[in-house]
């Protein structure tokens, strides 16, 4: 059923243009038609098979199109970036800082990869770029600010790993993705890992945490509260507090905060709440619900110009490893596709959401690590001046 815009107290509607209608894309907008406050003004997809869905969560007067760069033509105060390219959000989201247009990344992708410089755009500005509210990554920011407000000390940041399979395909998981409506690039991205580094990769650049080992450690366990037994927090607190993931704990979908004090006061009245006797304490975030708390990013933005999660600096990266024998001469797939995964480290190699396209220069066996000297950029490729640009940035 269509929606006719309805006003706030203030008679003031929140303008959003949402562009990219996948899975995520879909439930924002439904999500945002029923929001009391805001006026979807545009949805933008290349695929008008994908426009389609949306039809029914729209006002009549909402600009439906295949060209992004239009939904500008109707003066959003918002623009939520749902799609999963890197060059072409980066460009449109470039746009929209100088449209002084508030950001909102759900594509997770150009946000690890450009983000550090398209946040630092976007403060020249005045205006807002982050993280969604509804990610792990922005459920665990939430957290941490939740935890540290508290008075403990952040040892960790926890994601919960379902399933992993590092050598998973768009033909492996045909069925899997058909079955969550997701697209077989995102499924297997979340399959192999390299969804979880580019999250991880996020907070701790937001937070500046570190991680105890490349690629993390990421234990299997039963239940989440393992987690307390299953690091050696001790040296992760000695790192400043890390980054890392369990696999296959219950409750799936949830993330969690380890935090630290010594207090004696602390200590009694955390082990009277039935929280442990300490001094190191799990706090549980059971779930983490995506696009239906992206009304709260909007209300952050709009009411407190503040953001969720923004990169403030780059301490670790998401670098590539090969999922199958590659001969030289392949021109390789990027993020969910067959030739590689990611794993979060620290900087000074070629970080997966620029390997796309590039030419293999030497052949690479199975788990080996792809360096900028392994691979061939075309000469006119954009995101070589977008990381130039942001490696020149000082924190």
């Amino acid at each position: 059923m269509k929606r006719d815009p309805m006003t706030f107290s203030d008679g003031k509607m929140i303008r959003v243009a949402v562009v990219g209608i996948g899975a995520m894309g879909q439930g924002i907008v439904s999500v945002l038609g029923r929001s009391m406050d805001v006026d979807v003004v545009a949805v933008a997809d290349v695929s008008k098979k994908a426009l389609e869905t949306i039809s029914p969560y729209v006002p009549q007067h909402t600009l439906i199109t295949t060209d992004p760069q239009t939904v500008f033509s109707r003066a959003p105060d918002v623009l939520v970036e749902a799609t999963t390219t890197i060059p072409e959000a980066a460009f449109l989201v470039r746009q929209a800082i100088q449209h002084k247009v508030h950001v909102i990344l759900m594509n997770s992708e150009v946000d690890q990869t450009f983000g550090y410089l398209l946040a630092k755009e976007a403060a020249s500005k005045g205006v807002i770029l982050t993280s969604d509210a509804g990610d792990q990554h922005g459920v665990l920011v939430r957290t941490i600010s939740e935890v540290r407000r508290m008075g403990f000390e952040i040892v960790m940041a926890g994601n919960v790993k379902g399933f992993l399979d590092r050598r998973a395909n768009s033909e492996s998981i045909f069925e899997e993705a058909a079955k969550r409506r997701l697209s077989l690039k995102q499924c297997v991205a979340y399959t192999d890992g390299t969804k979880l580094a580019i999250e991880m990769a996020l907070v701790a650049n937001a937070e500046g945490f570190n991680i105890m080992q490349t690629g993390m450690v990421g234990p299997r366990a039963n239940r989440v509260q393992e987690a307390l037994e299953l690091f050696d927090l001790s040296r992760a607190r000695s790192l400043g507090g890390v980054v890392d993931y369990i696999l296959g704990a219950e409750p799936g979908g949830s993330v969690f905060v380890i935090g630290y004090s010594n207090d004696v006061q602390d200590n009694f009245f955390m082990n009277y709440y039935k929280m442990g006797k300490g001094p190191y304490y799990l706090f549980l975030r059971p779930y983490h619900v995506c696009h239906f708390e992206t009304p709260l990013t909007i209300q952050r933005i709009m009411k407190y110009h503040e953001p969720i999660l923004v990169q403030r600096r780059r301490i670790l990266e998401v670098g590539c490893r090969t999922k199958t024998n590659l001969q030289a001469g392949t021109k390789l797939e990027g993020i969910g596709g067959h030739h590689v995964y990611g794993v979060l480290e620290h900087p000074k190699i070629l970080p997966i959401g620029m390997v796309e396209n590039t030419i293999l220069l030497k052949p690479k066996k199975r788990d080996e690590p792809i360096s900028w000297e392994d691979v061939e950029f075309s000469k006119n490729d954009s995101r070589l001046d977008l990381w130039e640009t942001q490696s020149r940035l000082n924190d």
